[in-house]
């Protein structure tokens, strides 16, 4: 059966990995046509250093770039008054399979498109 691989990473997974590892083991993942899905997310300079990365390695053929998705909840005060937004979930896969069909806020519906576009089937 083929299918399309998605790798869940846990915030504690990545805790012991430098920031270039983590980038390192993302890139290598979605250009293998792997979905990464990560519990919580990266800071927003390793998140600029992903796409930097991602940038340097496009090739037209075989790896069109990344797209990254990020899901936020509210972290509430003392009172139970939305505070601020803080990342629950990031989404990273290959460009050329993701194609996003709504996103809010708190809410992704997603189709990852395997028809031809070249992603890997495990």
């Amino acid at each position: 059966m083929n299918g399309l691989k998605m790798d869940f990473l846990s915030s504690d997974a990545l805790l012991t990995h430098t920031s270039m590892e983590k980038i390192s083991m993302i890139v290598e993942r979605v250009k293998e046509g792997n979905l990464v899905i990560i519990e919580g997310g990266l800071s927003p300079e390793e998140e600029a250093e992903l796409i930097e990365t991602t940038m340097r390695e496009i090739d037209i053929e075989n790896f069109m770039g990344i797209d990254i998705y990020t899901l936020e909840k509210d972290k509430k005060s003392l009172f139970g008054i939305s505070k601020k937004k803080a990342v629950g979930l990031t989404i990273i896969g290959p460009a050329n399979i993701m194609k996003t069909v709504k996103k809010k806020s708190n809410f992704l519906s997603m189709i990852a498109n395997l028809g031809d576009s070249g992603a890997s089937l495990h």
